[in-house]
């Protein structure tokens, strides 16, 4: 229940905060992801500081690739069986398609704050110590400003609440997120709950790497990181193929990142048609992770 609070309360309190400022949401946007690369530097350093790194890094990676594999498949499967019992082609696709190259180079330089982080600790290991639950107060921190940008850009809860395939797509999503990380846990001989938590995070990279990294340690969050890291850049190359008549499919796969750094490419490869929708699954799928995130990881194992 307290990590329940300590995730939820600061969202809750940033979405109490209302404001037509625009230089102050500007601010906002830039300390949001100032803090981002802080708690992915941090991230990198615990990593670093592990004994037995050599045996640890090949688990790392193939248990990161089992739980993408697995997951994506999953959702890929569940999505196009909804598109095609309930079939919703574009009228008109979109053509200004912003460069992907340029959208990539934004997710290399979240994964070179982990990689500076963890060589960091490398070299530091035995003479830095970190403060306790370091990324945990910058997590809180990051999460009230997520709270504020989700007042504030725009999305009032009429467009959320009655957009009904917007809602139908995000549970489609969930449940078969959840599918493939039971499926990668079974694969891997891992315990379900951790699957199923690593499974949760739905594309909030930030948010999963801290509370998987405190309830079980650096190795699973960064399996956590870079599994849902895989989600963005994933996404930014497969939405265009899907969008014109798999909507649901193209906007379903960006899960938590459809209200941020894929909104674009959602909105030019689709046109103005589709951002109804995902805006309604944006939201759902940035407010469910941190209530099932902390629920699995807070089940004994």
């Amino acid at each position: 229940m307290e990590g329940l609070l300590i995730v939820l309360v600061p969202m809750l309190l940033g979405y109490l905060i209302k404001t037509k400022n625009t230089g102050l949401l500007q601010s906002i946007n830039k300390t949001v992801m100032v803090l981002l690369f802080i708690i992915l530097f941090v991230m990198g350093v615990s990593l670093g500081q592990l004994d037995d790194l050599a045996t640890k890094l090949p688990v790392i990676g193939i248990s990161a690739l089992v739980f993408i594999v697995c997951i994506l498949t999953c959702n890929i499967i569940g999505l196009l069986a909804y598109d095609k019992l309930s079939p919703r082609p574009l009228k008109h696709l979109g053509t200004d398609i912003p460069p992907r190259g340029k959208l990539l180079l934004d997710s290399l330089k979240l994964c070179s704050m982990v990689i500076f982080g963890f060589l960091f600790g490398l070299c530091t290991k035995g003479g830095f110590d970190l403060p306790l639950h370091a990324s945990t107060y910058v997590l809180v921190a990051l999460i009230f400003f997520v709270g504020i940008q989700l007042r504030n850009n725009g999305i009032s809860l009429r467009e959320v609440l009655f957009n009904k395939r917007g809602i139908y797509t995000a549970i489609i999503m969930i449940i078969t997120a959840l599918i493939g990380g039971i499926v990668a846990s079974l694969w891997l001989g891992l315990p379900v709950t951790q699957g199923l938590a690593i499974a949760s995070g739905l594309g909030w990279y930030s948010l999963s790497s801290v509370v998987i990294n405190d309830a079980w340690g650096p190795v699973f969050g960064s399996i956590a990181f870079f599994n849902d890291l895989s989600r963005e850049v994933f996404s930014l190359f497969i939405i265009p193929f899907f969008m014109f008549n798999y909507r649901s499919t193209a906007v379903g796969l960006a899960g938590a990142t459809a209200l941020d750094c894929t909104l674009p490419v959602i909105q030019r490869s689709g046109g103005m048609e589709v951002v109804p929708l995902a805006i309604s699954f944006g939201f759902v799928t940035n407010i469910v992770p941190p209530v099932l995130l902390v629920f699995f990881s807070s089940i004994p194992l």
